[in-house]
């Protein structure tokens, strides 16, 4: 009965489109550009819950950055919601950390996928106050939530060590 309750659940839709979700932990050793695993459909908007304690103006400076390269974001605006949490479609929400989701991470992103087209339709960062605050960490996990892969060049924005990472976008500029 388990099996086929885990079964219904992976084909559950949401107005009528299915969703894979995916988190990113991978990183591209072997690769001599950056890789973007998914795309956004729609242009998404940005939803700060107000309960992260992440300010507008940092998320702006985060988005500034991406929008230097190419992409587009609709608003960017505050959830003043005590019950700030799941994205809406063509949205990427900025959240407290769920249960052993950030653990040893500073932060991390899901991102939910089309099963038919294979594009974004929405995305989650789930951050800590402190970490909202450490330059480049919004930065990388926008590019997440833009479907870009981890890249292990030292000094570049998506590389998976925040120590070793830097604000060099090679690669990451929109097509």
């Amino acid at each position: 009965m388990m099996l086929f309750l885990l079964f219904l659940l992976a084909f559950q839709t949401n107005n009528g489109i299915s969703y894979s979700s995916h988190g990113f932990y991978k990183t591209s050793y072997f690769s001599q550009k950056p890789y973007q695993k998914y795309k956004w459909a729609t242009v998404p908007k940005i939803r700060v819950c107000q309960n992260t304690e992440v300010a507008l103006s940092r998320v702006q400076r985060a988005v500034d950055y991406w929008e230097r390269l190419g992409y587009e974001f609709d608003e960017v605006y505050l959830d003043r919601f005590s019950y700030c949490m799941n994205p809406k479609d063509n949205e990427i929400a900025i959240v407290l950390p769920e249960q052993g989701i950030v653990d040893d991470k500073m932060a991390a992103t899901r991102i939910d996928t089309s099963k038919i087209t294979g594009e974004i339709i929405k995305a989650k960062i789930y951050i800590l106050p402190r970490s909202g605050r450490k330059e480049r960490v919004l930065e990388h996990e926008i590019g997440h939530a833009l479907g870009w892969q981890h890249y292990n060049r030292k000094n570049h924005i998506m590389h998976p060590n925040w120590w070793l990472g830097g604000h060099s976008s090679y690669g990451l500029q929109k097509m």
